[in-house]
């Protein structure tokens, strides 16, 4: 049967065709209706727009669903995540129509993604051999000829990580061999986690497809996911904490003012960087956690409303923590004094709304601050002063090692950092809870031997 599509841009008719075999042994009657159901069906589906021609491919199915649903439904900085994952996916299945995509050409890009030299972003260190040959005061024509600043060459020389490109230019410019001037210091594989995005994106989008009538099923229903390891969980213990805490002494106020909220707070950077001092009451000691700000691409700074339903939550401060933003608003009055009529006076922030800009974190003009600063800026003050090396992001999980080693219910963990549900913060924090347990089992047995003591001597 033929239906009408509607005109195209050029002026044509567009007409959309199917065929239907009734199923055997039916009756007349029976095949009739089979006929007559499909053929109602089919015309639905073409005038709702529901309807894919045969050649509609993998590509042609995620831009739609982009366009039709992310962008409507989801947060802008989730959108942007899912862009980030495309090209892989266009790559790998993006050429498959619809009406040909099989489980296992999705378990195949499970497979793929899993092999070594997957990863863009991998970080290369330069090795001993090929420092030793350009010492220092030889290297300026091997940093003109690999077109990069003497900033980089100096950090690549200096043993620190640059990104693959930057090494294959300072390896080709030197004439050597790639994998003899370099190699791979941070794993060239993707983390089980980057591999599970990936699965819980086709999932969406090929259930979306479903729901629109493009697709009779999901087929990342019927594959094995990528398999998720326990989280490895970087935190400072105490004493790290205690140096980390003396050192920021010698920060910026903003960074250091961040960075103790974090540690405070378990708070996520976004959402620190997100504050308004109408968030904070500071004579009953709250903060309360309204919405997200994050860096997107072609778009710029964004608020949004938190991660999720229950990441919207209010978080009880230490006297430390109170004292600490007292004397950081005292500071923040002076400095937006200096620079006078040039301060930002109104925002933009969740649901489009313009009010006063009362933004805790700013750059000098009161324009919101970049999270990504405070992410690039945190190892680079840790090198600094010597101190070991992880991400700002394991602030979050050092409050949760101090909360948990207190004997904190996870209940109460999991509502101050605005997990959803408790099982995640029992899922990524399992060894430190384990090891919690443990140290209160210790401590319940010797409480019980004093007790059976006092009853011998009795």
């Amino acid at each position: 049967m033929k239906v009408s599509a509607g005109i195209a841009a050029d002026g044509r008719y567009v007409y959309r065709s199917a065929t239907f075999t009734p199923p055997p042994k039916l009756t007349a009657r029976q095949e009739a209706k089979a006929v007559q159901e499909f053929a109602d069906d089919f015309e639905r589906r073409v005038q709702d727009g529901l309807f894919t021609a045969n050649d509609l491919t993998v590509d042609g199915l995620a831009e739609r669903w982009m366009s039709d649903y992310c962008e409507r439904q989801l947060k802008a900085y989730t959108v942007d995540g899912y862009r980030k994952l495309m090209p892989r996916v266009s790559a790998a299945l993006g050429h498959i129509k619809l009406s040909k995509l099989r489980p296992g050409h999705i378990q195949e890009f499970y497979s793929q993604l899993a092999q070594p030299g997957v990863r863009e972003d991998s970080k290369y260190r330069a090795r001993a051999a090929f420092v030793e040959a350009f010492p220092k005061g030889t290297r300026q024509a091997l940093r003109q000829a690999a077109g990069i600043s003497e900033r980089t060459l100096s950090e690549a020389m200096a043993g620190r990580n640059v990104s693959k490109r930057t090494a294959e230019k300072i390896a080709g410019a030197a004439g050597w061999a790639f994998t003899r001037a370099f190699i791979c210091s941070g794993g060239d594989t993707l983390s089980a986690n980057s591999q599970r995005h990936y699965h819980l994106m086709l999932s969406s989008m090929f259930s979306t497809a479903v729901r629109w009538q493009l697709m009779d099923e999901n087929p990342c229903d019927r594959v094995t996911p990528p398999k998720l390891d326990e989280i490895d969980v970087e935190f400072l213990d105490e004493l790290q904490i205690a140096t980390l805490l003396e050192a920021l002494r010698d920060a910026p106020v903003q960074m250091s003012v961040i960075t103790q909220i974090a540690l405070f707070t378990g708070a996520r950077r976004g959402e620190i960087c997100g504050l308004r001092w109408s968030d904070i009451d500071l004579d009953a000691g709250v903060l309360a956690i309204n919405r997200n700000l994050a860096y997107i691409p072609h778009k710029g700074m964004i608020f949004d409303y938190p991660k999720t339903k229950k990441s919207r939550r209010c978080i009880r401060l230490s006297d430390d923590c109170v004292e600490l933003l007292k004397d950081y608003k005292q500071w923040q009055m002076r400095e937006r004094i200096k620079v006078g009529t040039y301060w930002q006076r109104e925002i933009t922030v969740e649901g489009g709304k313009r009010v006063k800009n009362d933004l805790l974190f700013t750059k000098q003009d009161g324009n919101p601050l970049d999270p990504n600063k405070v992410s690039s800026w945190f190892p680079e003050f840790l090198r600094e002063h010597n101190l070991p090396p992880c991400r700002f992001h394991s602030l979050r999980h050092s409050n949760a090692a101090l909360l948990i080693a207190a004997h904190v219910p996870a209940t109460t963990v999991a509502g101050r950092l605005g997990h959803a549900q408790v099982s995640t913060t029992t899922n990524i924090y399992a060894a430190m809870i384990r090891s919690s347990d443990a140290a209160a089992a210790d401590a319940l047995g010797n409480i019980f031997e004093r007790i059976r003591q006092r009853q011998n001597i009795g």
